[in-house]
């Protein structure tokens, strides 16, 4: 899923992108006058990604962390497929339900642990 992040709609004349930077090719077509080309930024200031390994997980953690991860799936669904909720969903009911709570059971039971060594 390299790259997908990066279709913008095209000016077919003068070759320049849509004043309002709208994202093509799953379920988003371009308006009349426009057609589907790449830019060489992706949305966020270019950290929104699945570029590289670095960007991945820096996107995997952010929708494990449940911040803004509905925005990253839409984005995903106008330029790559409707199907990538999926995708998304299992990361956040994998990621963020059962790591997170399992982080607070780590949390919980050394606090556990130090009251017993109080009394």
């Amino acid at each position: 899923m390299s790259g997908y992040l990066k279709q913008r709609c095209v000016n077919i004349e003068n070759g320049r992108i849509h004043p309002e930077e709208i994202l093509c090719g799953g379920m988003e077509s371009c308006p009349e006058g426009y057609f589907c080309g790449k830019m060489n930024e992706n949305p966020n200031n270019g950290s929104t990604n699945l570029d590289n390994i670095f960007y991945a997980i820096l996107m995997v953690f952010q929708c494990t962390t449940l911040e803004g991860w509905s925005d990253i799936q839409t984005l995903y669904q106008k330029t790559y497929a409707n199907i990538i909720f999926v995708y998304f969903l299992s990361i956040v009911f994998l990621g963020a339900f059962f790591l997170i709570n399992l982080t607070l059971a780590v949390i919980n039971a050394s606090f556990t642990k130090s009251q017993k060594n109080i009394n």
